[in-house]
């Protein structure tokens, strides 16, 4: 007789049926104990949650962390979200009032609702690097602390394919031999150091290679910035092997163990000294004293010994420079401490990346265009409208930037945002990784039939903005195109704008303002008066089509960038 009909007999019935019920009773009792520990337990009306912001690089042990730190505390919950840090950046500086700032011009860093406008604000945030910290205090975000505490590091390095190492015969060459040689054996890639920390270490590298010189530290960078590259975030690109197409990156040695771990065949090649890398500074945001409680809780779990291992186990080393036991023998990564280097304080990094900015010239631009009725009429002998043709033009012009120019667009009249005269079109971001996207949404900007021309409201918020976002090692200016003048009978008078202009400019940080009026309804001299006040230029044109001249012309003349430009 089968089991099945054994359990199918009357006689077994009783059995099944307090299997059943003990079944019951103990699902019944877990509930119950969860509701009662949730609902008893002293501050536990309802469960609470401290919300980490990190650099994707460290998002996976964070968030295993996370995990077990969670499942100890009844009431807590940690939720990690892996965000780059640019993206961070925004959200803590998007209400950051400007100086000067008035009621009848609202300052914001993101002008116009968008998706980022609902993301809250994390109550952590764990960058890769402290200088994303000190670029969100010099942009007024003062919620968050000029340092955090170091919960990870990982050393700057060159990585190498490990065909083009067996090519150099081992990397004898080292840094000297591949950063800094008069003619490089491999292209080596790196990431822009005004926008990745991994590019500054990088520049801190080469005035080392450099022996602290001046003149060869520019020498060295003048060499290496032909490859230079933008990113989308904090990742640099893969090396690749020998061919046409050989390459170098100045990337991480967590990168090339997680390459390894990936069965991909990359070598690590380190600098003469420890350059400042990421060192994953832990930096408390919320303002509670349950949440800090809460994060300081968290952070001293990660810091603990059993905290360190996952690190290590991630590819990464701790504050002090302790890495895994074992480590591949094949990608040359250093078994030994490697402690970190410190940054530099706020000055001498912006005097580093302000070298760099005048052998790389690479901007920082807000494109402003206006979107006015006017702009809807016909450009003379052509099929084009004002907008159509400066649209075109402009995207003409935008292929010359190189690839780690950051460019933002809005788009201005009257009340296009509730009271506001412009709007946001494409976030501020590296042109390289997006260049063809942006010129799709730029090309799908239309006119606004009725609307007038808010020249002066929008001028001030865009310089604003300019001030408030002006970042060392690129030629920082705004670019407004329109084809009138100020019409805006509720905005901003222009004896304002000029005051609150001249209160806004910095010699120490030049923001200039470039004009391209098109068609013949111009106010040259209303223009001018706007410009001269920031040391920028007014260039008119009949065609549309000229401003991609102008725009490139006028952009080498702004390309004096400080110490030169401090008077």
């Amino acid at each position: 007789m089968t089991e099945g009909t054994l359990r199918g007999r009357p006689e077994f019935w009783p059995v099944t049926l307090l299997s059943v019920a003990l079944i019951l009773l103990l699902g019944g009792w877990a509930g119950f104990t969860y509701i009662d520990r949730t609902r008893s337990d002293p501050g536990c009306d309802e469960r609470t949650t401290l919300r980490v912001a990190t650099a994707p690089s460290v998002a996976l042990p964070v968030r295993e962390l996370a995990d077990r730190f969670s499942a100890r505390q009844p009431c807590l919950d940690v939720v990690v979200e892996g965000r780059e840090s640019a993206d961070v950046l925004r959200t803590v500086g998007r209400d950051v009032p400007a100086a000067g700032a008035s009621p009848s011009v609202k300052p914001s860093v993101n002008p116009s609702p968008s998706a980022e406008t609902a993301i809250p604000i994390p109550d952590v945030w764990v960058p890769e690097s402290t200088l994303w910290l000190r670029r969100a205090r010099s942009i007024g975000a003062f919620q968050v602390p000029d340092s955090g505490v170091s919960i990870a590091t990982t050393p700057v390095v060159v990585a190498l394919d490990q065909r083009s190492d067996t090519r150099l015969n081992g990397t004898g060459l080292g840094w000297p031999g591949l950063v800094g040689a008069a003619k490089k054996p491999v292209p080596v890639l790196l990431p822009d150091p005004a926008t990745s920390p991994i590019g500054f270490a990088a520049l801190v590298g080469m005035r080392a290679v450099a022996k602290s010189d001046p003149a060869g530290t520019v020498a060295v960078m003048r060499r290496i910035s032909p490859d230079t590259v933008s990113t989308a975030g904090e990742a640099a690109p893969e090396p690749s092997g020998p061919g046409a197409n050989e390459t170098a990156v100045v990337s991480t040695e967590q990168q090339v163990l997680l390459a390894a771990e990936a069965g991909r065949r990359h070598v690590a090649v380190y600098p003469p000294a420890a350059v400042p890398g990421p060192d994953y500074p832990y930096a408390v945001l919320t303002s509670t004293g349950t949440g800090r409680d809460d994060a300081t809780a968290f952070l001293h779990s990660m810091l603990a010994d059993d905290g360190a291992a996952v690190f290590t186990t991630h590819g990464l080393r701790t504050p002090a420079g302790k890495g895994a036991k074992e480590v591949p023998p094949a990608t040359k990564v250093r078994a030994a401490d490697y402690p970190p280097a410190e940054l530099p304080d706020q000055a001498a990094a912006e005097d580093l990346l302000n070298s760099w900015g005048g052998v790389h010239i690479s901007a920082r631009m807000l494109a402003v265009f206006d979107i006015s009725g006017s702009m809807g009429s016909a450009v003379p002998g052509s099929n084009e409208t004002r907008l159509s043709a400066t649209i075109k033009a402009a995207q003409d012009g935008s292929n010359l930037l190189l690839g780690t120019t950051e460019l933002g667009v809005w788009e201005f009249s009257t009340d296009l945002d509730g009271g506001r005269d412009y709007r946001e079109v494409i976030p501020v971001g590296p042109i390289g990784p997006r260049r063809q996207q942006m010129l799709d949404r730029v090309g799908r900007i239309e006119v606004e039939p009725d609307g007038r021309t808010g020249l002066y409201n929008t001028t001030l918020a865009a310089y604003r903005d300019g001030t408030r976002n002006w970042q060392p090692g690129k030629i920082n200016m705004v670019l407004i195109l329109t084809d009138g003048r100020d019409d805006n009978a509720g905005g901003i008078s222009r004896a304002r704008l000029l005051r609150e202009l001249k209160g806004l400019v910095d010699k120490k940080r030049p923001l200039p303002i470039l004009f391209i009026g098109v068609g013949p309804d111009i106010d040259k001299d209303e223009l001018n008066q706007i410009a001269t006040v920031t040391g920028g230029q007014v260039a008119l044109t009949e065609k549309p089509s000229g401003i991609r001249d102008i725009f490139y012309s006028s952009l080498a003349e702004f390309s004096c960038l400080p110490p030169e430009c401090r008077r």
